[in-house]
């Protein structure tokens, strides 16, 4: 496997927060919406619900990335 070129490893440093950052942006409109449904519509919110949990998943893996990533630095 080669390595990584200097250029790719800052980009994918900045991706890497970026996307742990936006995910947390959507996790937050989840939360609203599902908020909103709760009363109205419980399957939806119980559906949206799990999109959470699924998204704070993957922002754990994705910290976890990081962490890793930077290590090996």
């Amino acid at each position: 496997m080669s390595e990584l070129k200097e250029r790719d490893r800052e980009v994918f440093k900045v991706l890497l927060v970026h996307w742990i950052n936006h995910n947390g942006e959507h996790v937050a409109g989840y939360r609203e919406w599902s908020d909103k449904m709760r009363v109205s519509r419980p399957e939806v919110a119980e559906e949206i619900d799990e999109a959470i949990a699924s998204m704070e998943a993957a922002a754990k893996s994705l910290m976890l990335a990081k962490i890793r990533f930077q290590e090996a630095e």
